[in-house]
């Protein structure tokens, strides 16, 4: 059972830096306590830990970078007493500086990348970080080279449209050593490869938020879950879609067969400068319903949401967009910009 063994990493993680009684360990892990009593008596059975009244400790020393890295606050202090996270986004900040600018084609805009490692550290807090084969769509955020870094995933695999980004993620993570992941240059209009689907315990994708995208960038993610346990994260904003939009996107997931376990509100920021958007903005519909001036602050912020199988999970059917322009642009996009190849159309 995916949810027994991402309990019992989150629990072997813990007491390799330490010992711990029962009520300390509680707080360390994500499941119900029925669930985490099944992973203490599992550990405890396999002989990969000791209990005696009233500590658990480990059976044998385990490698340090087994041990519980906390990330801190990441809404207030990320990785201030963290010498392991102020490393990894040290070299995640290095690796990155002559990444590729958004193109407005793909509908493209990266978040900061103290804001991509702080979602690597929230999927690592969760338990679905580490030893996990992991599915991303879309990864202009290049999420997947701040995860290598960290050196903790089984695998990852990156399915996206734009070759830079391809060949950019593929060097990076070849300069670093880290060979566990594939690359696979994709249309999301197209069919999911079959060799990827029911593969992954662990999907993230920043969607784009027409109601025909949003569902279809899910769903295709969908396709990749290994089945219930598996866990999904996705970006989702207020700024372009609305909250009838997300009760309908919920009531979606519920139909799948998810639960959602976590909204972090606004936890991620793009910022304007480094994605000098400045040409963008004269596609924007807000800009010229208002004849507004530039911005002059970072606005555009995304929620972080983890989502989890807890039957199937089910794949619904879900009508495919004709065309790019009916994926990026529904009554609410008031904030993507026109793809070149569609100015002189508009």
């Amino acid at each position: 059972m995916l949810e027994i063994e991402r309990i019992k990493r989150q629990i072997l993680r813990y007491l390799a830096g330490k010992k711990a009684t029962f009520w300390e360990l509680i707080n360390y892990q994500d499941s119900h306590i029925v669930n985490f009593l099944q992973a203490i008596k599992d550990l405890l059975n396999s002989g990969q830990i000791i209990y005696e009244k009233p500590y658990f400790y480990t059976a044998t020393t385990l490698p340090e970078n087994r041990i519980y890295q906390s990330p801190g606050c990441l809404y207030c202090h990320p990785f201030e007493q963290s010498s392991f996270w102020k490393k990894v986004l040290t070299e995640f900040e290095k690796l990155t500086i002559d990444r590729p600018l958004p193109t407005s084609d793909f509908d493209q805009g990266f978040i900061r990348p103290v804001d991509t490692l702080k979602r690597v550290a929230f999927i690592y807090e969760r338990g679905d970080l580490e030893e996990t084969e992991i599915f991303i769509l879309g990864d202009d955020d290049l999420l997947s080279i701040a995860m290598a870094i960290t050196g903790f995933p089984k695998k990852i695999v990156v399915v996206e449209i734009d070759q830079r980004l391809t060949d950019f993620i593929l060097k990076k993570c070849r300069e670093i050593g880290f060979d566990r992941i594939h690359i696979y240059q994709y249309n999301v209009l197209d069919p999911i490869p079959e060799e990827l689907k029911g593969k992954f315990d662990v999907f993230v994708t920043d969607p784009v938020e027409t109601k025909k995208g949003l569902k279809l960038f899910v769903s295709r993610c969908i396709s990749t879950l290994k089945g219930p346990g598996s866990a999904g994260y996705m970006g989702f904003t207020h700024r372009e879609a609305s909250l009838q939009k997300w009760h309908d996107f919920q009531r979606f997931l519920i139909e799948s067969g998810f639960v959602l376990t976590d909204i972090l509100r606004d936890f991620t920021t793009y910022p304007e400068k480094e994605n000098s958007w400045e040409d963008f903005y004269r596609t924007y519909r807000i800009m010229k319903e208002f004849d507004l001036d530039l911005p002059d602050m970072d606005w555009y912020k995304s929620c972080f949401v983890r989502m989890e199988v807890v039957n199937g999970p089910i794949l619904l059917e879900v009508e495919v967009p004709k065309d790019l322009e009916e994926l990026y642009f529904d009554e609410e996009a008031w904030a993507t910009p026109l793809p070149s190849f569609l100015e002189k159309k508009h």
